[in-house]
């Protein structure tokens, strides 16, 4: 593969990865005034519209318009904007994503920390994947296949799991 290529790929992923966080931001309610984080809401009936009206409607009218949405979003921007220039480097919108994702990472990090002590051992840490062959292998020979993972994405309408066994994503069971 040329350089050219390569470059061009990487392009578009970032370019790629930029679009899906800027539409994922908006929909999931991500983004100012009250931080990045799922506020009250999260995965409840109606919790989206709940988040949108928590995180954009800034003069608490309980109307929403483009003009405020527009508005913090800006003010995300330029918030991160350390140069001033009105966008974003590489390294700015790495700050801004690492600061969208911190509640995430803290909600991972709690799931796998079970005993709650602030720490992820390294059987915390594998207990998620400690059976995920036995889950995922459907001809018991020990191995998986991308095939078989395929298949059992399909039959899950596209979500892997275990939840028809019993147990859930995570490998428990």
């Amino acid at each position: 593969m040329t350089r050219t290529n390569k470059l061009l790929l990487t392009s578009g992923a970032l370019a790629l990865g930029a679009a899906m966080f800027a539409g994922t931001s908006l929909a999931d309610g991500w983004g100012p005034p009250h931080g990045w984080g799922p506020p009250h809401g999260w995965g409840h009936p109606g919790g989206g519209a709940v988040r949108l009206f928590e995180q954009f409607d800034t003069n608490q009218d309980g109307r929403l318009t483009q003009a405020e949405i527009d508005q913090v979003r800006q003010s995300r921007l330029a918030e991160f904007d350390q140069d001033g220039d009105g966008s974003l480097t590489l390294e700015e919108y790495q700050a801004l994503w690492m600061d969208a994702m911190r509640e995430r990472m803290v909600r991972a990090f709690q799931e796998h920390d079970r005993d709650g002590d602030a720490m992820v051992t390294a059987e915390e840490f594998g207990s998620p994947f400690d059976r995920m062959v036995s889950r995922f292998d459907r001809n018991g020979d020990g191995e998986l296949t991308p095939d078989e993972m395929r298949r059992r994405g399909e039959r899950r309408g596209g979500r892997d799991g275990d939840r028809e066994r019993g147990g859930d994503d995570r490998g428990n069971d």
